[in-house]
């Protein structure tokens, strides 16, 4: 999965949209490596090409459920940064932010614009529905299993290793047109 060019596609799209203050939610403003890190990564590197400065103060960690997603939003609005959308590193983070904000009266997208990463189910049936990037599951799992015939075939054997990067898609939804 490309991890940092779709983080950066998706902070693009919400640059784009006329957003600059993107908070993001599951990281650390540290955090390099792993996927929080890869995405965190792209991420800045979409800030940088538009000429927008990166705020660590926009930076919120969490561990990457629902309540951790309302917990770190819910932190930067009782700390009064602002922010104008939410970019959750994965879709049940930018989930919970989604309930956060609504039950505190905030109108998304048009207060706060709200995006996540997976492409999860429940992306598709929230309200608003949520944008997000899909990461190719259909790709992964065709290749995943290529790969293993080829294992159970001898044609690759166990301590080679392989890696394999598969392609994106942005789901433009309601949360974030």
């Amino acid at each position: 999965m490309k991890n940092e060019e779709a983080a950066a596609a998706l902070t693009k799209h919400l640059l784009n949209s006329g957003r600059r203050r993107i908070a993001v939610l599951g990281a650390s403003p540290e955090e390099s490596a792993g996927s929080a890190g890869l995405r965190l990564n792209g991420y800045r590197r979409a800030l940088e090409q538009a000429g927008v400065a990166f705020d660590p103060a926009l930076i919120a960690s969490g561990v990457w459920r629902r309540d951790g997603g309302a917990g770190a939003v819910a932190g930067l609005l009782d700390s009064g940064v602002q922010f104008d959308a939410v970019f959750g590193l994965n879709d049940v983070l930018a989930l919970g932010a989604l309930h956060e904000l609504l039950i505190r009266g905030l109108r998304v997208p048009q207060d706060v614009a709200v995006a996540g990463f997976d492409d999860i189910d429940e992306a598709r049936f929230a309200s608003p529905s949520l944008t997000t990037v899909s990461p190719g599951m259909d790709e992964i799992a065709e290749r995943s299993i290529t790969l293993l015939l080829d294992r159970l075939a001898g044609r690759e054997t166990a301590g080679q290793g392989v890696h394999i990067e598969a392609g994106f898609e942005l789901k433009i939804r309601e949360s974030a047109p």
